[in-house]
C-alpha cells in the first residue's frame, strides 16, 4: 500500500492510497473462512458449505469491510508520522467511482481540510476584565427559597393555586359529548405554565371540578400548550374541538421550616446552628456558583477577541461537507449552510485554543480527570445535603470516565481552567467586583454560543 499527498491550496489536500489485492486478500481469506465454519445452510451440514458459495454469498461485502479498515488504520498512521495538522476527518471524493466487484487493484481518493497556520501570542497589550461576581441579598433570598422548597414537603390542598401540579383528565368533546376517536389523556400539569386564561379557569377549583378548554390555548401558543400536555405541536393541531378538563389530585410544594434539622440536612449535623449562620453559608456557595459565571463571561470574551484579532480562512466547502457526515443523518446540508457562520466560529476558536496548547505545552493528566470528576460529585451530593466517602466517590468517578461524552467534557473544562490561567499570567487581566443584577444585566446584553 502506498500513500501520497497532493495539496490542493494551503487549506486543502488529497491523500492518494494505492491499494492492491495483495495488501487485504490474506485478511479477506481467513474472514471467508471463518464465515464457512459458523455456515449453516440447507442441504449442508454445519461448517461444511462449499467455500465458493461463501465468497459468493459474502465476499464483496468482507472485501470492502476489509479495504475500509485497513486504509482507515494507515491513514490514521500517515497523518501522525507526518505531523498534519488537520480538521475533522479525511473523507471520500465525492467525484471517484469505484468498482469493488469488478476489480481487486484501486487508487482511493480522500480529500483533508488542513488546519490554517496561526501564530497566537499573549501579551499584555491583550486585555480582559474577569468579573468577581458578588451575591447580593436579593440573591441569597432566592437561593434560600430554594433551598426551602427543595427540602419542602408535598401536601394535596382542596383548591388549585398558582404554583400548583395539578392531575387533569382531558377528553375531547363536541356539544358537550366526547368525540368518537377524540384526545383523552391523563396528565399532570404546572399551573405557572399556562396562559393568564387557563390559570383563571382552573386556580380556585376543586378535585373533580370540570371546565371546557381548547387545549391549544392552554399555555401561550399552540407548541407550548403542546409541552404542558408532552405532546408534538403536530398532534396537538389535530385536535379541533374544545376538550373537557376535570380536575384530579392537587399536589403543592410546601416550604420547609429555616430550623436545626433543615441546618443538619442541607450542611451535615452540628454545622450551622442559627439562621444568621445558614444565611452566611448559602451566601458563600452562591459566591462559588458566581465564581464560575465569571469565568463563562471571560471565556466568551477571549473568544470575541482573539476571533476578531486573529483574521484567517478555513477549508469551508470541505467543513460542510464534513459537519453534514460526521452527525450521522441528524443534521441536514440546508441546516449547515444556515447556521454555518456559528459552526465556524467554533472551529476557529479550536484552532487557536489547540494553538494555545500547543504552543504553551498545556497538559492535562489522567488524575487532574479524576479529581475534577470527583469534585463535581461531591458538589452534586451537597446539593441535597450528602457527604460521600472517600472510596465512593473514586468509584463515581470512574464511572463517569468511562463514558466518552462525560470524559471529553471534563477534559474540555480542565484545559479551559489552565487557558484561563495561561492568560491571567501572560496578557492584562483586570479583576472588578460586580453585584450579580449588574453582572445579569452585562451578561445578557452579550450573549454568547461558543
Amino acid at each position: 500500500m502506498n500513500i501520497t499527498q497532493e495539496k490542493v491550496n494551503d487549506l486543502n489536500a488529497v491523500l492518494k492510497v494505492e491499494i492492491v489485492e495483495a495488501d487485504y486478500n490474506d485478511k479477506v481469506q481467513a474472514t471467508l473462512k471463518g464465515h464457512q465454519k459458523s455456515a449453516s445452510m440447507p442441504g449442508f451440514r454445519p461448517g461444511k458449505v462449499p467455500f465458493g458459495m461463501i465468497k459468493k454469498m459474502y465476499g464483496t461485502s468482507v472485501k470492502v469491510e476489509e479495504i475500509n479498515r485497513l486504509v482507515g488504520s494507515k491513514i490514521t498512521e500517515y497523518i501522525t508520522e507526518n505531523k498534519l495538522n488537520i480538521l475533522g476527518q479525511p473523507l471520500p471524493k465525492e467525484s471517484q467511482e469505484v468498482d469493488f466487484v469488478g476489480s481487486n487493484d484501486f487508487v482511493l481518493e480522500y480529500e483533508m481540510g488542513l488546519s490554517p497556520e496561526v501564530e497566537v501570542k499573549l501579551s499584555s497589550k491583550d486585555k480582559f476584565t474577569y468579573y468577581n461576581v458578588v451575591p447580593d441579598e436579593q440573591l441569597v433570598d432566592n437561593y434560600m427559597d430554594e433551598i426551602t422548597m427543595r427540602y419542602g414537603k408535598v401536601s394535596n390542598p382542596e383548591t388549585v393555586g398558582e404554583k400548583d401540579m395539578v392531575a387533569v383528565d382531558i377528553i375531547e368533546v363536541a356539544d358537550g359529548e366526547p368525540v368518537e376517536d377524540g384526545f383523552a389523556g391523563l396528565v399532570t400539569i404546572s399551573i405557572d405554565r399556562l396562559s393568564e386564561a387557563t390559570q383563571k379557569e382552573l386556580i380556585g377549583k376543586k378535585k373533580d371540578d370540570k371546565v371546557v378548554l381548547d387545549i391549544k390555548k392552554l399555555a401561550e401558543d399552540v407548541a407550548a400548550s403542546a409541552a404542558v400536555l408532552n405532546m408534538k405541536p403536530e398532534d396537538i393541531e389535530n385536535v379541533s374541538a374544545t376538550s373537557e378538563v376535570e380536575v384530579g389530585t392537587i399536589s403543592r410544594m410546601e416550604a420547609a421550616e429555616l430550623n436545626q434539622e433543615l441546618f443538619d440536612k442541607v450542611y451535615g449535623p452540628g454545622t450551622v446552628a442559627t439562621v444568621e449562620e445558614f444565611r452566611v453559608k448559602v451566601k458563600e456557595e452562591a459566591g462559588k456558583m458566581m465564581g464560575d459565571q465569571g469565568k463563562v463571561k471571560l471565556k466568551g470574551d477571549m473568544i470575541d477577541y482573539f476571533l476578531e484579532k486573529l483574521k484567517f480562512d478555513l477549508p469551508d466547502d470541505f467543513m460542510k461537507r464534513w459537519l453534514v457526515l460526521s452527525s450521522d443523518g441528524k443534521v441536514t446540508p440546508e441546516a449547515v449552510e444556515k447556521e454555518y457562520d456559528e459552526y465556524k466560529k467554533s472551529i476557529k476558536w479550536q484552532v487557536i485554543e489547540n494553538k494555545l496548547i500547543e504552543e504553551n505545552a498545556i497538559k492535562v493528566e489522567q488524575e487532574e480527570v479524576v479529581e475534577k470528576a470527583k469534585e463535581m460529585i461531591a458538589m452534586n451530593f451537597k446539593q441535597y445535603g450528602q457527604e460521600v466517602p472517600e472510596d465512593q466517590l473514586a468509584q463515581y468517578a470512574q464511572t463517569i470516565i468511562q463514558k466518552e461524552e462525560e470524559r471529553r467534557k471534563l477534559y474540555d473544562d480542565l484545559y479551559y481552567d489552565k487557558i484561563i490561567e495561561l492568560v491571567k499570567e501572560k496578557c492584562k487581566v483586570e479583576e472588578k467586583e460586580i453585584g450579580y443584577e449588574e453582572f445579569a444585566t452585562l451578561a445578557n446584553g452579550h450573549d454568547h454560543k461558543h
